[in-house]
């Protein structure tokens, strides 16, 4: 996995994210909650893991100390940053998303091709969905779901959440040519509220598809129905 393409995926991302602002833009008026984002909501909690992993690999190149977020921690982290960013409005966290992928993209750029092969820093992937169990952790992987898996997953979800359903076929048709067509990728299921909305939501998708012989998007279906 090279530098190139790592850089592809931090491009794609931050794209996807403008892309999603703009179609949503007049959704910002809308009273959230922490159970319910909106947009704004959404791109704000991109950026806090997205500057979380940033400031992760700038101490490891610099041997500086930092504070891991445990496991039992990251519900407070998210609420603490849900908090923090919807006082702020859409295209501010919008601009703020281009300013810390760009940032992103220097930290990369720090790393050599071995390094960023290597499964010996000190890293985990502390997701509870993208467990190590799927990502061995090299530093390629541990840069690819914060610049890209996690993010792209949460912009699906609102697809689908708002009952965008082609939108959302849109989006994963134009995310193949970045994810290598790894349906293990795109498991949506733990953001959904409830197993009952869950299929709701699969089962209209799975109709819309029906005699359309989409059999990626079938899988992803599938993955997320188990």
């Amino acid at each position: 996995m090279n530098k190139e393409y790592i850089l592809k995926l931090e491009q794609y991302t931050i794209s996807r994210i403008i892309e999603f602002g703009e179609k949503y833009k007049n959704e910002n008026i809308i009273e959230t909650s922490y159970i319910n984002w909106n947009a704004r909501d959404v791109i704000g909690h991109i950026n806090c893991w997205v500057d979380y992993s940033k400031n992760k690999l700038v101490s490891i190149k610099t041997n500086k100390l930092f504070k891991d977020i445990e496991h039992n921690d990251i519900e407070i982290f998210n609420k603490a940053n849900y908090e923090k960013y919807k006082i702020k409005t859409l295209f501010e966290n919008i601009n703020e998303a281009k300013i810390l992928f760009k940032d992103y993209e220097n930290v990369i750029n720090l790393y050599s091709e071995d390094e960023l092969l290597s499964k010996e820093f000190p890293i985990e992937i502390i997701d509870d969905v993208y467990s190590s169990s799927e990502f061995s952790c090299a530093l390629w992987e541990y840069i690819a779901l914060d610049l890209f898996i996690h993010p792209i997953n949460h912009i699906f979800y609102q697809y689908i959440k708002n009952n965008n359903y082609n939108e959302f076929i849109n989006e994963i048709e134009k995310s193949k040519n970045y994810s290598n067509n790894n349906i293990k990728i795109y498991k949506l299921s733990n953001l959904f509220e409830n197993k009952e909305i869950k299929e709701k939501h699969f089962t209209a998708l799975l109709n819309i598809i029906k005699n359309k012989n989409n059999k990626f998007i079938e899988e992803i279906i599938k993955i997320n129905m188990m």
